[in-house]
């Protein structure tokens, strides 16, 4: 079992783009967010899975809005309760992970089609980053 934490706020997936030919293309933020996620993943110099399932764990840490920092305590809430408050706002948990799988594809695994088993979340913190366990199945 492996754990990465990623010193980056989530970037969820974004919509592919379309010239006036039909060719589709990534918004220059996400290519050079997946590009800052990937150079920190080979600066902790993983070592690349080439084959067998995987399971992976993914926590997003994301940054919250005053509303939900104040909201039932009216006062500002510390960092590890904070934590513990799970995001229910868009955008959705599944582009979070499409962007994460896109950005470590080739770097933590030969292929995302390795992974059989996935858990993901979404929580607040005034941290902003990414929390990735990888562990090999079957071993």
């Amino acid at each position: 079992m492996t754990r990465y934490v990623i010193p980056i706020a989530p970037k969820p997936q974004s919509r592919p783009r379309f010239t006036r030919n039909g060719r589709a293309y990534e918004l220059k933020e996400m290519t050079d967010w997946k590009k800052v996620v990937a150079l920190h993943l080979r600066g902790k110099q993983p070592e690349l899975i080439a084959k067998g399932a995987i399971m992976m764990c993914m926590t997003f840490y994301v940054y919250p809005p005053q509303t939900v920092s104040k909201a039932k305590t009216k006062r500002p809430l510390e960092n590890r309760e904070l934590e513990k408050i799970f995001v229910d706002k868009r955008p959705d948990t599944d582009n979070y992970v499409k962007a994460l799988l896109d950005a470590s594809d080739g770097i933590l695994f030969k292929d995302d089609g390795q992974i059989a088993a996935m858990t993901a979340q979404k929580l607040y913190s005034l941290n902003p980053r990414i929390e990735i366990v990888i562990e090999e199945m079957g071993k």
